[in-house]
This record gives C-alpha cells, structure tokens and sequence, in this order.
C-alpha cells in the first residue's frame, strides 16, 4: 500500500504511527509538517518534494491556518498557557496587559506575518521558537483592525480625525466616498494583505498608504460594482447598485426574489471569477448577461443550501431539507456518521464544493456521484482518497487542504 500527500497547507502529523510513515510515498508542496521528535527519522526516509517547513512540536500546541488573532480572552482562558503554531497572518490584540502575555504566552511558532502593539513586541520576541515572515510593529497610535474592511463613508464618519489604522486582512474602496472626508479621517494606513480600490481612488489612498512587503494593492475598474466572494445578492441590495457591471471575486447568489424585469431595468453584466448562481425563473436573462469565462448555475427555489463557516448535518438537519437540493460548500461542512445514505441521497442533487467535507467512506462515495464543481477537498474517516490507479502508481491521495491531521 503507498500514499501520496500533496498541496497540503500545514500537516498535523503528531498522531501517526509509524506504519502510517511507513505507507507513505512520497510527501510534495507541504508549507509544514508538525511531528513528534521521535517519528523524524521515519519521515525522512520518505521520498520529498518542496517541503517548507519540518517543526518537531508537543502536543500542547495548537495549530492555526489563516488569519489568527492572539486575544485577551485566549490568555486568560489558558489554564496551562498558550503554545500555538500558525501558518498565515496573525495579530496581536492592544488591549491585552503585558504581565498576562509574559505569564500565558508560552511558546509561538509563526509562518507568515505577525503584528504586535509596540508595548508588546518585546514580550513575544522572547516566546517565539521559530519565524518565517515578517513582524511588524503597530505604533501606539495606531488602530489594530483584523478582518475585512470597507471603506465607505459610513465607516470613515466612525473613525476620529487624522487616525492611524493598522490593518491586518483585506480593504476594499471600490465605491463612491467623500474624498474630503477621506482626508480628515485617515492619516496614515497600514496593510497586511490585500487592498482592492478603485482607479479613481489610486493616488488618494496612496497618499496615506505605507508601503511593505506584505501589501497587495489590486487596482480596478471604476465602472464596476465589487463583490467579495460568497456574497448573496437580494433585490434590495440590487435595486440600490448604481453600476451596470456587477464583478465578484468568487462566487455570486442571486436571490429568489430578483426578476428578469429587475435584471433588465437595471441593464446588468455579471463577472464572477468562479460561478454566479442564479433562479432558474431568470436563466433566460442571465444567460444573456454573463460576462466572458463567466460559468452560471441554475438551482430551483427554495432548493438551494449554502454551507459557509462550520456546519454539521445530521439526520434531523437532513429531514428538514426539501428533496433534491443544490448543495454549495464554501466552509467546513462535518457530515454525522450515522446519516442516512438513503436519506442523503435523495436530499442532494447537486455538489459544489469550494471547502472541506469531512465524512465516512461510504457517504464520500455517494457525495462523489453527486460533484458538479470541486474544488475544495472531500475527507472520509479512513484519512484517505482513491484515485485511479491506471492514472497513478498510489493506492490512496490525501490532497489540496489547508490542514490535515494524519
């Protein structure tokens, strides 16, 4: 029996056995692998292609993919102290004393970038085991954001006079703002990630913007109304868009209650870098309205079910389902052992899935008969996928996730 793992984020394999190593083939495009010291030798005896990282860490650290945030609460609930590992961005919360940093923050390894209060840089210099990235220092009058942020006028009228923001997550400016407002309200801006903005808007956030390695600046078409991916659209948010291009970065749903009348009154384009969902009462219009390389599909009313964040099904969620659903994965979907395959089967019609699935061998082979678009990663209790074995020389693949736990 051998196995492949590949583009996998991070790879929790403190757990595995050494038979487990002993399966295992070949290991590619890892960003990290955690071990216990005692199972390194048997993991360098496999065959490795394009491994960032090799971390020998105990079971008291937790693991952390994304953007991770290091709060007050986190410290003060940590009976034994923190001991973390991430692979992404992180932040640091300003409101957090430095005697309980020094007391709870045990240990840190970091891989990616990091932002900590001034006050506090110190104190997690000295838990920091290992870094690869970058650590900046927010200044005492900065404001610590993590997460998404628009920049409306709404949102600058919140902020004081001449504030400093530190940012660490995305930033869009894509819609009409008072530029005067703009000026009175921010000083300086300071971005880990990504800043979408307008072409209009270009050289106004520059004049505030501090250049940095880790800053992404995507400039876009003025004439275009912005959508983050996963955004649902209603007929009211609709109604109130004043662009004629509607452009989204991953998938669009348009709502049931949105008409072709509407669609045609408001004389819309829409550009999705993944696919747009729609009614099927407004397919013909839509069909007419995509832009190019932009993928649409139909799903019935009331039939559509969108699992974002972290959701568990069970057989009392699946009962109160309608018959043959679309079923569109963006988040973790955990789906209960002791489901119904038969109930399953005949809740489900259709499987788009952009996130994780974690489930049984048998209900993975039922959820596979059921994949339109899969582009997230399917796991079953047996920590292994098939493949085809006239395509591949491996008896299993476990691949492209952002975690897995061997």
């Amino acid at each position: 029996m051998s196995t492949l793992i590949r583009n996998i984020g991070i790879l929790d394999a403190r757990k595995a056995t050494v038979e487990q190593f002993k399966e295992i083939a070949k290991m590619m495009n890892i960003g990290s692998v955690v071990i216990r010291p005692e199972l390194k030798a048997e993991m360098l005896k496999v065959s490795m292609l394009n491994i960032g990282n090799i971390l020998e860490l105990s079971d008291e650290y937790k693991l952390y993919v994304g953007q991770t945030t290091i709060s007050r609460q986190m410290l003060e609930d940590a009976e034994n102290g923190v001991y973390l590992c991430t692979v992404g961005q992180i932040t640091v919360d300003e409101d957090i004393p430095l005697e309980l940093l020094k007391e709870k923050l045990k240990s840190i390894y970091i891989i990616g970038q990091i932002s900590v209060p001034q006050n506090l840089h110190g104190t997690l210099m000295n838990a920091i085991g290992k870094i690869t990235g970058q650590v900046r220092i927010a200044s005492e009058t900065s404001k610590m954001i993590h997460g998404e942020i628009i920049l409306s006028d709404g949102y600058l009228q919140s902020l004081e006079d001449d504030s400093e923001l530190s940012i660490m997550g995305t930033v869009t400016l894509t819609e009409k703002i008072d530029a005067g407002l703009f000026k009175q309200k921010i000083k300086k801006l300071n971005v880990i990630g990504l800043i979408t903005v307008s072409s209009e808007y270009e050289t106004l956030l520059r004049s505030v913007l501090v250049e940095n390695a880790t800053l992404n600046v995507k400039v876009v078409k003025a004439d275009y109304h912005y959508l983050p991916g996963g955004t649902k659209l209603d007929a009211f948010t609709l109604m109130t868009i004043n662009k004629h291009i509607i452009s989204c970065s991953g998938q669009l749903f348009l709502d049931e209650e949105i008409t072709s009348d509407l669609i045609k009154e408001k004389d819309l384009t829409f550009i999705a870098s993944d696919v747009v969902y729609f009614p099927k009462s407004v397919m013909a219009e839509i069909a007419k309205r995509l832009g190019e390389d932009t993928k649409g599909a139909a799903f019935e009313p009331g039939k559509l079910i969108i699992v974002s964040g972290e959701q568990i099904f069970t057989n009392a969620r699946l009962e109160q389902m309608p018959d043959n659903c679309t079923l569109v994965v963006l988040g973790e979907l955990t789906i209960d052992k002791t489901v119904s395959i038969e109930l399953l089967s005949g809740k489900i019609a259709v499987l788009d899935n952009y996130g994780q699935i974690e489930t049984t061998k048998d209900i993975s082979s039922i959820l596979q008969s059921k994949l339109r678009h899969n582009e997230g990663s399917m796991d079953n209790d047996e920590d292994e996928c098939d493949n085809d074995k006239e395509d591949n020389p491996y008896d299993h693949i476990i691949e492209n996730a952002g975690s897995y736990t061997l």
